[in-house]
């Protein structure tokens, strides 16, 4: 079953398992005023209405059903306000930018949960693009500093080159980086959503799936600005927000989120095992045929020094 979302005061909570519903109304987490939302439904509906169709308890008098005193719309979460960067012309280009990374590496529950999920790719696809290349840019600018600094640091790199040879790669693989980021987009997005599908946690379309990996992995590349361990930080934080993020916006489980962005690498080591093990016995075998393996000619034994 879907995730249920849960709102309260305009302000979405998240989203929550049936199990972890259940234990909010008994230990009076969640309330009857609270608004509840999961796939199929046309609209939010109090808890306190929903909660008993969903087998759910309500303990007396904290749980007791009250009529709103007055409407209150909610936008769906297919209809959610997230990022700030899809409202950068009221909002302003940097201050879009910077609001987004916030939301994103500060509070990726309640911002994934409150993600559009529909306004087509462009919008995530340049955020992805620009903040990506841009951060790429500051790494290579970080190994020229270092290149400069101390040329011998990348002297057994390039044995036959020079400083001025890899400032000038690194500048041509920064003028090339943002057509191998938009590439680099859909390929991860989409071997992510087919994972999904493959684990039946692909409850929402292949633009929402993308809309995720695009704004976590480009937020977090933000943190390429920290010299030496940003970039590692950058990857482990990332894949903690891409977790964050399909859990939330496709609403499943978070082994399910965290089996989705580990599968295609445990499949290539599982790949590059059975190839390993394959052309292991098949030497074996080879060498069995032609009576084992050939022996090095042995070295005659030099005369004794008088």
């Amino acid at each position: 079953m879907a995730n249920i979302h849960i709102a309260r005061n305009h302000q979405s909570l998240g989203s929550f398992s049936e199990e972890s519903v259940r234990e909010g109304i008994q230990s009076g987490r969640f309330t009857s005023s609270d608004l509840a939302w999961r796939e199929g439904m046309p609209e939010w509906k109090p808890l306190g209405d929903m909660a008993p169709q969903w087998g759910m308890d309500l303990p007396a008098p904290s749980l007791e059903v009250e009529e709103p005193s007055v409407a209150v719309e909610m936008e769906l979460p297919g209809e959610g306000h997230e990022p700030a960067w899809e409202e950068r012309e009221p909002l302003g280009f940097f201050p879009a930018i910077t609001r987004t990374v916030s939301a994103v590496l500060l509070r990726p529950t309640q911002t994934f949960a409150s993600l559009k999920q529909t306004g087509g790719l462009a919008n995530p696809l340049l955020y992805f693009v620009l903040l990506s290349s841009a951060m790429f840019a500051v790494s290579a600018l970080y190994q020229m500093a270092a290149t400069s600094l101390n040329p011998s640091l990348f002297a057994a790199k390039l044995p036959h080159g020079s400083g001025s040879a890899f400032s000038v790669a690194l500048i041509g693989s920064i003028l090339i980086s943002p057509a191998l980021y938009v590439v680099s987009a859909f390929i991860s997005s989409g071997i992510t959503h087919l994972c999904l599908k493959l684990l039946g946690g692909a409850h929402k379309p292949f633009e929402t799936t993308f809309r995720v990996i695009c704004y976590a992995q480009a937020s977090a590349a933000v943190l390429n600005l920290l010299p030496v361990c940003g970039s590692l930080i950058g990857i482990i934080w990332g894949a903690y927000c891409i977790i964050i993020g399909l859990k939330e916006a496709q609403g499943i489980s978070g082994w399910k989120a965290t089996l989705a962005i580990t599968l295609p690498g445990l499949l290539c080591c599982g790949v590059l095992l059975v190839l390993g093990t394959a052309a292991g016995l098949g030497i074996a075998e080879l060498s069995k045929e032609f009576g084992g393996l050939p022996h090095l000619p042995q070295m005659p034994d030099l005369p004794k020094v008088p």
